[in-house]
């Protein structure tokens, strides 16, 4: 046996079956041994294996040492138990799964693979009780395989095609280029969260666990700093191993949508993973409300996004950032034990009063460009000040970009009204000063057809203006003298 074959977690497992054998105080280091030692091993792809099988790490564990604790013991426990021949042969048959698999390493899925194999010596009673096949593991394995094994839903040809209304192709097609709408200024500054940025760069370096998770309450700007990230990309202000990289948010919906028949959902989903895996690291996702993957697309017994992801993700070949609130990564993505491990949280806060005031400063140009009007300094503040005070149930700086964007749409209704106002009252005057001079010398009595005329439009005039006053206030004055 060869350790040079096995990864620093295959060979992590023979450490603790040796561990295991001695508290049962077994001469020998037993296949049950060896199982247990397995399923413990965390940040590996057994457990989502076993999830996917509909077993539990602990079920199987407690099988194998119900069996184990029928065996005999020695008097005292051994701590360098030996390798038991059936123990040897089990891992060098998982080298041959690892070629299998085409993989570099044996890793601890490929160790399960070999425990169960036929032509092992698990007990019957243990083999029996988990009822788990080689077969059963295969089939629960090859979702977690990149490359050739998840991009082979697409046909020969490369080509999408339809089978009975069926999608089998998967592309980026149900994501949009956040790097793109970077280059082209659709995005707005990020302001003061370039400690934030910093840390999810750091974690997007890292060799495995390189996927972020932007936990924070709605509207303190998570989505900006990843709006932020994908402008740093452009503007290569990045680490040189992440320049080039190309920011791509998925549309959860799209993904979902549409997708009737069994497997549909996996397809596309596995289909776009894919393509992430074999950019070669050149492609980072983004999924707002990450969250939504825990049982997105699991329609019939179907897989949900997150088991399609998991392996991926514990082997370092896909790089995702999430975001979500607190609350909603507590009800879901921590309660998933195995996902949970595959993300590295990021506390978003919610910006000071400074701050806030000094990000609604940094993003004014945008909302004056759009509204076609300037906000004082005065104004900053106040959307801010009065944002905290009135709506303190929300959270800066949105709450204080949205009273921005609503004072100057409502500005610009009113500053319409007002220009057509008073272009109907100028002509209201010019009116009445005509029925003034027909009336000039005339009796009220004998005239009176001319005389209630004139009153009728002056009380008409007296409404608009009444009706002016009160939704445009003193710029009354200021705007009759521009319409002059």
């Amino acid at each position: 046996m060869d350790i040079a074959n096995y990864s620093s977690d295959s060979r992590a497992i023979i450490k603790v079956a040796r561990e295991v054998a001695a508290s049962f105080r077994h001469p020998e280091i037993r296949i049950e041994h060896l199982l247990i030692a397995v399923v413990r091993q965390e940040g590996s792809e057994v457990e989502s294996i076993l999830n996917q099988l509909g077993k539990s790490a602990a079920f199987v564990e407690s099988v194998a040492e119900e069996y184990l604790k029928e065996q005999p013991k020695r008097s005292k426990a051994r701590e360098n138990a030996t390798i038991s021949p059936p123990v040897q042969e089990t891992l060098v048959a998982a080298v041959e799964e690892k070629s299998k698999l085409y993989d570099p390493l044996v890793e601890p899925e490929h160790i399960l693979i070999a425990i169960f194999d036929p032509k092992s010596q698990l007990s019957s009673y243990v083999r029996e009780q988990i009822d788990i096949s080689k077969e059963d593991c295969y089939r629960a394995i090859a979702d977690s395989k990149s490359v050739e094994e998840i991009a082979t839903v697409t046909p020969k040809g490369g080509e999408a095609e339809a089978e009975g209304g069926k999608e089998v192709a998967g592309t980026l097609k149900y994501t949009v280029d956040m790097t793109n709408q970077a280059a082209a200024g659709e995005f707005d500054p990020m302001i003061g969260r370039e400690k934030e940025l910093q840390e999810l760069i750091q974690i997007l370096l890292r060799r495995r666990k390189s996927s972020p998770a932007l936990v924070g309450g709605a509207g303190v700007g998570k989505s900006v700093i990843v709006e932020g990230f994908a402008q740093a990309v452009i503007n290569d202000k990045v680490p040189k191993v992440l320049q080039g990289v190309k920011v791509m948010e998925v549309d959860m919906g799209s993904l979902v949508a549409g997708a009737k028949y069994k497997g549909e959902f996996e397809e596309r989903f596995k289909a776009l993973v894919g393509e992430v895996v074999k950019s070669g690291g050149k492609t980072i996702l983004f999924i707002d409300e990450i969250h939504t993957i825990v049982g997105a697309g699991n329609v019939s017994g179907g897989m949900d996004a997150a088991n399609l992801i998991k392996p991926a993700l514990a082997r370092g070949q896909l790089r995702l950032i999430g975001a979500t609130t607190e609350e909603e990564y507590t009800r879901y993505i921590e309660k998933d034990k195995a996902l949970d491990r595959r993300f590295e949280k990021v506390k978003i806060e919610e910006p000071s009063f400074d701050d806030a005031v000094r990000i609604v400063k940094g993003v004014i140009g945008k909302y004056e460009d759009h509204h076609k009007i300037s906000f004082t300094h005065e104004a900053i503040v106040g959307s801010v000040k009065y944002a905290k005070r009135y709506l303190s149930e929300r959270n800066l700086p949105d709450i204080a970009l949205d009273l921005v964007d609503g004072a100057a749409s409502e500005f610009a209704v009113k500053d319409e009204f007002g220009k057509r106002g008073v272009a109907a009252i100028e002509s209201q005057i010019a009116e009445i000063e005509k029925l003034i001079a027909s009336c000039g010398g005339k009796d009220a009595e004998k005239d009176k057809e001319e005389f209630d005329k004139l009153q009728a439009v002056y009380d008409e005039f007296s409404r608009d203006f009444d009706t002016l006053q009160d939704y445009w206030g003193y710029r009354v004055e200021v705007l009759a003298g521009v319409a002059e």
